[in-house]
């Protein structure tokens, strides 16, 4: 037998044995049920005698991970409700909204990029379908609660998934998958398929039986549920995956469900885990540096990145440059594969370099580039007009709490100038929630497209604006919770004598929200600055202090998990919510300007910056009489007619009117009439 012996030599680095490249991993999905269901220690038991390499593991906090992490030995990469641990160390964290991502070193030169989601529970399509709901209402459904998070996690996937690199994708989606049933294209499963991911369990088993048909709990491949009595309806599904990307030199080896028939008996949670054992064709180096992370030329990259790459064949340790312009400086010199950095400038090109240092001399790399995505561009609005929590503007996340119970508690409506009056009187659609009374309830929001900013790690320059009506007697309502776990107190509220405000920041003078009335609140802030400020139907009231990276800064799209909490509290010492209608909410990472709030005024139907569509109008002759129709706008709308075209003057034609027809006495006098919105 040959024994490799390393000699080392102090020339300008030192030479050491390089680790094996790795052939075969494991790749586990396991949700532990509320950190750790009946039994945290056999939840780890059943990671360390599956052999797993890397665990997705969901219903899982920071606290749990790090101690699921210290007891296997692995590396951690904790969150709030799901982390990632693996036995080969994390060299680079991948957060998203909607997941959390890590890449992961198996050996110098080879790397794999490991996402974990939990997609909300409720509400949950496979009840709907045994109760009669039909195909479609139910692939709406999921399109509105599950598609927007799977969305913008697999948008922060792509890069990954198109470099060379496997990529795996695992979690627990509250879904079932589209190869498990006959004719029912279930959207989570069917956008892992196109985005160029695939279903390592279903591959290995294609002749698993397929729905129509009740699945049992104990059928191959059911993860939902091995304990009967946590499923009052009946209902067992595969809805926990392990994803892998195609096309990378992966190739799936085996692949089960574990629950206590073939792992730690008494299982401890209330889903099974899968496992799936992969083999891997480890990467050729070459001369150069290779496959850059971010891919080259990659758009809206976060402006908290980490650079990484596959070294070069010889590499004793890399020059890095970067800047603004080709090549960039000289940034570090390091015998690792990356690079962590933070607060770069927003929606700026950036150009890195490489250069793999040798014992024989230096090879210069090539030069990458990535454009950081913009600051304070990004816009969100939701208004409610199609009866559901999807955007009105930008790509923000607007979910409920905790899936289907505050799901249940909400209503949307449109207004009807008796019960609920009308905005500036015209009809509005708005969204109803109750005084919640569980510290669970409430929206959560993403701001997907938002980086930290104000020279902080979180959103410290940003605007809120609300257009709310409180019904009945007041009582402290909360607007927003800077903690989207409702950990702690809220952060701003309407008191009980028609204050706005916090004790923190201080208060507006009392009495300045009315009850049923409609309102537009707008919360401005500059914490870099140290400034906040509220304004009521366009108008400053109070301005007050708080600080950097503080209870008011927010967290961004580089942060995993949602944002903000919207109108629930964390102190149960007393009654701290109340029911609202909401109309319209707005959120920008940038203070507005007290002019820029002025202009938008008070509450509208339409929204905030939402525009009303262009008017359109058209003209008929009724015997003696012109029939004027129009559509769009806002009213109240004005006609208004002029004799000629060039060099218009145009007059009024009656007064305003809320309608969108008026008939005119036809003169035979010629003329041009127009409609405007006042």
């Amino acid at each position: 037998m040959k024994t490799l012996v390393c000699l080392a030599l102090v020339f300008v680095g030192a030479v050491v044995c390089p680790a094996a490249p790795v052939t075969q991993l494991k790749v586990m999905s396991f949700n532990i049920w509320v950190q750790g269901g009946l039994s945290l220690s056999n939840c780890i038991e059943v990671i360390r005698s599956s052999g797993a390499d890397i665990v997705g593991l969901q219903e899982c906090n920071a606290t749990t991970a790090q101690t699921i992490a210290t007891r296997l030995g692995f590396h951690v990469q904790p969150d709030a409700s799901y982390a990632i641990v693996s036995r080969y160390p994390v060299v680079g964290s991948i957060p998203t909204s909607g997941g959390r991502g890590a890449t992961l070193q198996l050996a110098p030169g080879q790397r794999v990029h490991l996402f974990d989601t939990h997609l909300t529970a409720y509400p949950y399509g496979p009840y709907d379908l045994k109760n009669g709901r039909t195909q479609s209402f139910i692939i709406n459904q999921e399109n509105q609660t599950r598609m927007p998070a799977l969305t913008n996690l697999l948008r922060a996937m792509a890069p990954y998934l198109a470099s060379a690199e496997p990529c795996f994708l695992v979690g627990d989606f509250n879904a079932p998958s589209h190869h498990d049933y006959a004719a029912f294209p279930w959207p989570t499963s069917l956008a892992c398929v196109n985005a160029g991911l695939v279903d390592s369990y279903r591959e290995l088993h294609p002749g698993n039986r397929k729905y129509p048909g009740p699945f049992t709990y104990n059928e191959a491949g059911v993860t939902w549920t091995p304990k009967t009595a946590e499923e009052p309806e009946g209902v067992f599904d595969r809805i926990d995956f392990v994803h892998y990307s195609a096309g990378d030199g992966t190739t799936p080896l085996a692949s089960a469900e574990l629950d206590e028939r073939n792992s730690i008996n008494p299982w401890p949670s209330d889903h099974r885990a899968v496992l799936t054992t992969f083999s891997l064709t480890p990467p050729v180096l070459g001369e150069k540096a290779s496959a850059p992370t971010p891919a080259h030329s990659a758009t809206r990259v976060p402006v908290n990145v980490t650079l990484s790459w596959l070294p070069g064949s010889n590499a004793t340790s890399q020059a890095i440059y970067l800047g603004t312009s080709s090549p960039g400086a000289l940034y570090t010199n390091t015998s690792a594969t990356s690079v962590p950095l933070s607060n770069l400038a927003g929606a700026t090109t950036y150009f890195w370099r490489v250069d793999t240092l040798t014992l024989s001399g230096t090879v210069t790399g090539e030069v990458w580039s990535f454009t950081t995505r913009g600051t304070n561009v990004a816009v969100y609005e939701w208004n409610f007009h199609n009866g559901d929590l999807s955007p009105a503007l930008g790509n923000g996340v607007f979910e409920y709490a905790d899936g289907a119970v505050t799901a249940g508690l909400t209503t949307f409506g449109t207004t009807d100038s008796t019960s609920v009056p009308h905005i500036s009187g015209q009809p509005a659609r708005y969204l109803r929630a109750p005084a919640f009374a569980s510290q669970a309830n409430g929206y959560r929001v993403s701001f997907t497209d938002s980086a930290p900013n104000g020279g902080g790690a979180y959103l410290n320059q940003y605007t809120m604006i609300f257009d709310v009506l409180l019904p009945g007697a007041l009582n402290w309502f909360p607007f927003f919770n800077t903690n989207p776990q409702n950990a702690n107190d809220a952060d701003f509220y309407v008191s009980p004598d028609g204050a706005l405000g916090i004790g923190g920041i201080g208060y507006s003078a009392t009495g300045l929200i009315a009850p049923n009335t409609w309102h537009r609140i707008a919360f401005a802030a500059d914490l870099a600055a140290g400034v906040v400020s509220y304004y009521h139907n366009g108008s400053p009231i109070f301005t007050g202090a708080a600080g950097l990276d503080g209870r008011h800064s927010i967290f961004s799209g580089v942060d995993s998990g949602p944002d903000l909490l919207l109108f629930n509290e964390g102190d149960t010492s007393g009654v701290y919510t109340h029911a609202v209608l909401l109309s319209s909410f707005l959120f920008t990472p940038r203070r507005m300007s007290e002019a820029e709030i002025l202009a938008l005024g008070g509450p509208k139907a339409r929204g905030i910056l939402v525009t009303a569509p262009p008017i359109r109008a058209s003209i008929a002759l009724q015997g003696m009489s012109v029939q004027l129709s129009w559509t769009g706008g806002e009213f109240p709308y004005q006609v208004q007619k002029t004799g000629a075209l060039a060099n218009p003057s145009w007059k009024d034609v009656g007064p305003p009117t809320n309608g969108t027809s008026v008939l005119l006495p036809h003169t035979g006098a010629a003329g041009y009439f127009r409609v405007v919105g006042l």
